[in-house]
Formats: structure tokens, C-alpha cells, sequence
């Protein structure tokens, strides 16, 4: 199994003592023997396993649990939204290098996806160079950046640079200001999470922006969340609206299938009407690991979904993504 939705921790965030001392918020690991405290603000936002940051225990796990490699990426926490950017961007290096100096040590197990500054998009997009240059595959970006939607002018220089280099975009979902108004975190988690995916995917495909890079690539968290309820509505708007025709090059179900998703969905009948309308090439492994103290993808064997499915989600379908990734890695070096 290729598993290309994991993340981790760091030992060392914030990396620098004068990033933790300027602003609390800056994630610290406090790590015991088996587990550690990722501490936000002085109080505990999450306690992870020793695989969240010891590589070679990590490898050791999932190679008894029958993995074959992971695709890793920061926790999504450490994508620090709200830093600054001069803070934002010695954070990016510090962590891209972190990850560029473990990778070679793995015998091609794992392969990494690097961290931009948020606040500064033109930063952001000079930044992919220096992710290209020290081996990574691509980049992780909150679906819905603090600065202005993805598909707003200001990020078009950084999706041109991406498709530029062959760098994969892995768009995670995140909360909102609206998670304040929830009770429990995972009640916000479950409502948020799926519209911030969708919402991040289709702003792309509404304005165009992903059929005027047809080499861009793009790998959805969690299924695309809400994003195959908007495709239709997408589609019916634009056969009735000339301007909207105009803006979109080719149908939303078109530009979908451009786009790599995990099956993080948690329902057969999800699964199976996300598998219909990309296709089943499209789906490609991603658990979350190590944050699910379950398999959030057991729905796979569900024998309802297509004959071949499990197979190719598990293995043939990441396999082939980081292939075409690492053959770019390799060509510019």
C-alpha cells in the first residue's frame, strides 16, 4: 500500500527558539517516549505518536502493516495561515530542508511535499524553486489560503509555477473562524472540513484555472469533500450562462477529471459517485496517518464498489503519481 495522505511532526518545530518566542501560536513538540504534545498557545492541541517524527520508526510500522511507502506532509496545523511572512518563510526553509535531508535516508520509502509562506503568494511562488531544487514533489496549501482563494489573481503566478516545475499541490482541508461556534473540534471537523475541500477545488474549476494549466497537478484531501454536489450544478449554470462559458474553457466534470483525490469519504455510495464521476484512475490512497485510531478506508473492500477498485486505489494508482513525480525530481537533477 502507497499512502499518500500522511503527515508529520517535526522533533524539531518551530525550528528556531526566536519564532516561538515572537508568537505563541508557532506549534511545539514535547516529546516522551511513545508519544508527544504538540502545544499551541501553551496548551495541548494534539498528542501524536512516535511515529510522527521518528522516520525510522515510522518506516518500520508500516512496512509491518504491509505499506510500501508514504508521501509525506506537514500537519496541517504547522501550515501556520496566520504567520507573517518573513516568520512564514524561515519556518518553510527550515522545515523543507528538515524533510529534504530525512528522505535519502529511506531508500526512496517516503517521499516529501514542502511548505510556502502563506501570507505572501509572489513569496510562496519563488519558494517552489528552492522545493524543486532540494527534491521534494510538491507542496501542501491549505484549500483555502489566508491571503485570497486559490483561484483568486494573486495565487496565478504560484499555480503557474507549479505546473511549470511538475510539482504536486496537495490542497488540505481546514476549519474557519466558524469552528469558535462548535462545541466539540470534531463536530466542527466533520461539518468544515468537506466544504472547505470542495469549496477550494471547485473556486479552480469555475474560474478556469485548471483547464488553462492542464499540467498542473492536483491531489484533493478527503474525497473533494462537497465538491461532486457542486460539479452538476457547476455544469447546468454554465450551459445556460455565455459569460460562464467563457470563463470555463470545458465542463466542471472535465476539468474534475484532472484532479487526484484520496477516498477519504467514509460511505460506499460517496465513494462509488466520486469513482463515476472522475473516474477510478483517479483515486489514489490517503489515510491520514498517523491522526485515525481506525482505518478510514476499510469501505474500500466493500463489495458493492467496482470489481479491481481496492487493488488499484491501494497501489496502482499511487504508484503510477509518484512515478511521474519522481521521474520530474529526477530530471531536474
Amino acid at each position: 500500500m502507497l499512502d499518500l495522505h500522511t503527515h508529520v511532526v517535526p522533533a524539531g518545530i518551530p525550528f528556531a527558539a526566536s519564532l516561538a518566542a515572537d508568537d505563541p501560536r508557532w506549534a511545539r513538540l514535547e516529546r516522551g517516549t511513545t508519544t508527544g504534545d504538540v502545544l499551541v498557545a501553551g496548551k495541548v492541541f494534539r498528542t501524536v505518536p512516535r511515529v510522527a517524527w521518528d522516520l525510522h520508526h515510522r518506516r518500520e510500522s508500516v512496512e509491518a502493516e504491509g505499506g510500501t511507502g508514504q508521501l509525506l506532509s506537514a500537519m496541517p496545523e504547522l501550515l501556520a495561515s496566520w504567520a507573517p511572512a518573513r516568520q512564514g518563510l524561515d519556518f518553510a526553509r527550515a522545515f523543507n530542508d528538515w524533510l529534504a535531508d530525512e528522505l535519502p535516508g529511506h531508500d526512496g520509502f517516503f517521499t516529501g511535499l514542502g511548505v510556502v509562506p502563506l501570507a505572501d503568494p509572489e513569496a510562496a511562488a519563488a519558494e517552489l524553486g528552492q522545493i524543486a531544487a532540494a527534491g521534494l514533489s510538491g507542496v501542501e496549501l491549505p484549500a483555502n489560503p489566508p491571503t485570497a482563494p486559490l483561484h483568486a489573481p494573486e495565487w496565478s503566478g504560484f499555480l503557474d509555477e507549479a505546473e511549470r516545475l511538475g510539482l504536486l499541490v496537495f490542497l488540505h482541508a481546514v476549519g474557519s473562524p466558524a469552528a469558535q461556534w462548535f462545541p466539540q473540534p470534531m463536530a466542527a471537523n466533520g461539518v468544515l472540513f468537506p466544504n472547505s475541500i470542495g469549496e477550494g477545488v471547485a473556486g479552480l474549476i469555475a474560474t478556469g484555472a485548471l483547464a488553462r494549466r492542464p499540467r498542473l497537478r492536483i491531489l484533493a484531501s478527503h474525497g473533494g469533500g462537497s465538491l461532486p454536489a457542486q460539479l452538476a450544478r457547476l455544469d447546468f449554470l454554465r450551459d445556460i450562462t455565455p459569460p460562464l462559458q467563457e470563463l470555463m474553457p470545458e465542463p466542471a466534470t472535465v476539468s474534475a477529471r484532472r484532479v487526484w483525490f484520496d477516498p477519504l469519504l467514509f460511505d460506499t455510495g460517496l465513494l462509488s459517485h466520486l469513482v463515476t464521476t472522475v473516474g477510478a484512475d483517479r483515486i489514489v490512497l490517503g489515510t491520514d496517518y498517523p491522526f485515525m485510531p481506525v482505518d478510514p478506508v476499510a469501505v474500500l473492500d466493500d463489495p458493492a464498489l467496482p470489481a479491481g477498485l481496492a487493488d488499484a486505489v491501494r497501489h496502482t494508482n499511487p504508484g503510477a503519481l509518484i512515478a511521474t513525480l519522481r521521474s520530474h525530481v529526477q530530471q531536474r537533477s
